[in-house]
């Protein structure tokens, strides 16, 4: 029977968000434990509300690396400081541009985290979508 790190191409792996509802309220969501050693090769946010953007009230959606030694690695990011989302509407999450930190190992700890700049914004739940491929 193949492994999951033997299978070539993009694999999917879902994060389960719970919602903010305190607009200041900074939070962090446990996610993914990786599986093998891989690169994040996507990361997409589906929210169950839609999001009204705001130019210096905000929060940005982080994908980050929690594991030891990696300390938090921002692998993904989506900030609401100027666009908009539609209820249940995946959409691309930002890479980052540092090769290193796309690059997790098996065992590697994956977070989604709310951080907030201003007040802050309301966040409902949602899923983040990784993609990892095998390195």
């Amino acid at each position: 029977m193949p492994q999951l790190k033997e299978i070539r191409g993009d694999q999917w792996f879902a994060i389960n968000v719970a919602g903010a509802g305190v607009a200041a309220t900074v939070a962090e969501f446990a996610g993914l434990i990786v599986p093998f050693n891989a690169k994040v090769t996507a990361a997409k946010w589906v929210p169950e509300s839609s999001i009204t953007a705001h130019a210096a009230n905000y929060f940005t959606l982080t994908l980050r690396n929690r594991t030891t030694g990696a300390g938090s690695l921002l692998a993904a990011s989506r900030a609401y400081s100027a666009v908009n989302s539609v209820a249940m509407a995946p959409e691309s999450m930002t890479l980052s541009g540092t090769a290193a930190n796309l690059n997790v190992a098996e065992g590697d700890h994956l977070s989604v985290e709310k951080l907030v700049a201003g007040d802050g914004l309301a966040m409902p739940a949602g899923v983040v979508m990784v993609a990892l491929q095998v390195r």
